[in-house]
């Protein structure tokens, strides 16, 4: 499985990427927790939220148990299988097939208050990531929140056993089989592109396993270091 080629996943790659990505001990444990406590102060009633390459739907789940009306949710996604998934999971959301390079994107009618990118922005290179950012940027109201995560950068790193500061794609093992790229990005690189898009960096996560979850076998894989980072971001008023 090609992770810069999700669209082209078959529908049993997809599958089982899905599979995976709901049930995975990263997922409940380091990521799921982080990513709550980062958007849960700004979630209302009201809130109209945009989640990027959403999949079958996992944050999409999440906002709304955080009370995010499923109606004030756009999902994007490239590949037709998860994007089937998630207006069967969601029917009332707005879920929609495009790539996070195809801008503007269709369908997005109202202004956004929070924007989401979980575990998708690592396949973006550094201009493509630019493209990515200043479009969300567009969709926001000013004073609007995006969250994102990513693989750590030096994990990343450990994994494809190369240079931190080489900027290439990287290939590493795939947890869901197969495997998986990365652009490479250095976290300054995500800091930069964020603040040249318009945005305020609020806070930045490498997130430790959640308590509970130090028990669980699969945990002596994620303790020895940083394996995700995660950002809040503030778009900045541009009309000033």
């Amino acid at each position: 499985m090609d992770g810069q080629n999700i669209g082209r996943w078959s529908a049993e790659e997809a599958i089982r990427y899905d599979d995976f990505a709901t049930r995975s001990f990263s997922w409940r444990y380091i990521e799921k927790p982080s990513l709550r406590t980062l958007v849960k102060p700004y979630i209302t009633t009201k809130t109209v939220a945009l989640d990027l390459g959403c999949g079958g739907g996992r944050i999409i789940s999440m906002l709304r148990d955080l009370g995010v009306a499923e109606k004030f949710v756009y999902g994007l996604d490239s590949n037709p299988t998860l994007v089937d998934l998630a207006r069967k999971r969601f029917p009332d959301a707005n879920i929609i097939r495009t790539e996070l390079t195809n801008t503007p994107y269709p369908g997005i009618t109202r202004s956004v208050d929070l924007a989401t990118a979980h575990l998708v922005l690592q396949y973006l290179s550094a201009d493509d990531l630019s493209t990515c950012f200043k479009e969300v940027r567009r969709l926001l109201k000013p004073g609007g929140w995006m969250a994102i995560g990513v693989p750590h950068p030096m994990r990343v790193i450990e994994q494809a056993e190369s240079c931190y500061f080489s900027r290439k794609l990287q290939v590493v093992r795939a947890p869901w089989g197969g495997v998986t790229t990365s652009s490479g990005l250095t976290i300054s690189d995500h800091v930069n592109v964020a603040i040249a898009a318009g945005f305020n960096i609020v806070r930045m996560d490498e997130p430790e396993i959640a308590e509970h979850g130090n028990l669980h076998r699969e945990a002596a894989s994620y303790s020895s270091g940083p394996t995700r980072l995660m950002m809040l971001m503030q778009a900045t008023d541009l009309r000033r």
